[in-house]
């Protein structure tokens, strides 16, 4: 099971961690799981413990890092979190379960004691990944974007006391219209909605061991209307009163009227440019509402007995595959895999995935309302205040 040097894949779906010079494979499960709406991706093996002892063993206490493979590719790069060994009477078995690198983004708070950029609770990121590459430093985890369009500029705003990097982050990347999560290297991605296809997909007959098709109306609704106020406390005697935008879904039968109120806020009746943001913020806001229950309405949960398509390629989070189960009511779709889990026991290899309309993966459209940066700004913009008087005693 264990051996020593530079890694050979032994097989195109054999699982191999490699933990400092040591090669562990032959794994009796092997739960593999990655998505591309959240993070970190995880892992759990177990094995008998006569395959799993002395140097080999020492190297799975937990705390080491280490790049868990599925033949020649790479799939997670992290650290071995847990390892149990329970032993009775017919078992004594090694149970290893660990998490990407990005881990540490979503335990621990954002640094506000020792990175410079972070001192006093305020960032100044440019963008989106500008703001990720500041909080993601302190643990090592290298920031990228797979896209070049990285949206709108991100004004300064203050970090909360034990906020998590992987909070403050997937909120200005929802702002940005970006997805967040981890890659095989461990890096911290930001992406949109994919728009690579698989070379293959999956078919029933075909290589679908089950599938359960949802499809629902419960959440759709005809009509969506975003409304949102401002913090002025007299702005409703102005033109931002109640300043709405609208979205109609024409595919229903009847009418189903949604009133949403936004987060999104106007700093006051005076901002026009503000006001005009937030239009756009309510326009993607009811956008988004429609297409996101649309798509999440459809939803495929499968297994599949292979974990590659027809190329080799692994299944990947974030890419589209073709799905023909008429028996399930899906013919002809071509939808975008949400999360893949990497299944081995007993009954063989298996890939369990969800997979759903790529409308059902567009990122909440998080409004970033600028008014902690209004006060932090308005004791320089106001006019000192009148000096004290005194009144003349009665």
């Amino acid at each position: 099971m264990a051996g020593t040097g530079n890694f050979l894949a032994s097989s195109p779906d054999e699982v191999t961690i490699v933990v400092g010079t040591h090669q562990l494979s032959g794994w009796q499960t092997v739960n593999i799981a990655k998505s591309c709406e959240s993070m970190p991706n995880n892992w759990a093996v177990t094995a008998s413990a006569q395959f799993l002892q002395g140097d080999a063993l020492a190297a799975t206490r937990p705390g080491q890092s280490c790049n868990i493979y599925i033949g020649s590719d790479l799939v997670i790069t992290g650290w071995i979190d847990r390892r149990a060994i329970p032993i009775d009477a017919r078992n004594h078995q090694v149970t290893l379960s660990g998490r990407g690198i990005t881990r540490n983004l979503v335990d621990c708070s954002a640094d506000l004691v020792n990175d410079p950029a972070l001192k006093g609770g305020m960032i100044n990121g440019t963008n989106t990944l500008g703001v990720a590459q500041i909080l993601t430093r302190a643990y090592g985890v290298t920031a990228r974007s797979a896209v070049s369009d990285l949206g709108p500029a991100i004004p300064a705003f203050q970090v909360m006391l034990g906020e998590t990097p992987y909070q403050i982050i997937e909120s200005m990347a929802r702002y940005a219209g970006l997805l967040v999560y981890e890659d095989q290297n461990g890096a911290l991605v930001l992406d949109r909605v994919g728009t690579k296809v698989h070379a293959s997909g999956f078919s029933l007959p075909g290589n679908i061991e089950s599938i359960n098709a949802e499809r629902s109306v419960d959440q759709r609704h005809s009509d969506y209307l975003i409304v949102w106020y401002g913090v002025d406390q007299l702005a409703d005697l102005g033109s931002l009163t109640n300043r709405r935008a609208s979205k109609q879904d024409t595919t229903l039968g009847e009418y189903r009227l949604k009133i949403i109120v936004s987060e999104q806020t106007a700093p006051s009746p005076n901002a026009a440019q503000q006001a005009v943001a937030n239009d756009a913020i309510a326009t993607q806001r009811a956008n988004w509402e429609f297409a996101r229950r649309y798509g999440r309405s459809q939803a495929a949960s499968l297994t599949c007995d292979s974990w590659r398509d027809i190329a080799g390629t692994l299944w990947t989070p974030n890419m589209l595959a073709p799905i023909d189960a008429p028996a399930a009511d899906i013919t002809g779709a071509q939808w975008i895999i949400g999360s893949v889990t990497y299944r081995k026991d007993m009954s063989g290899t298996h890939a369990d995935l969800i997979l759903m309309p790529p409308e059902a993966f567009q990122p909440d459209p998080n409004p970033l309302n600028l008014f902690d940066a209004e006060v932090m700004r308005s004791p320089q913009v106001s006019q000192s205040p009148a000096p004290p008087t005194t009144a003349n005693s009665p």
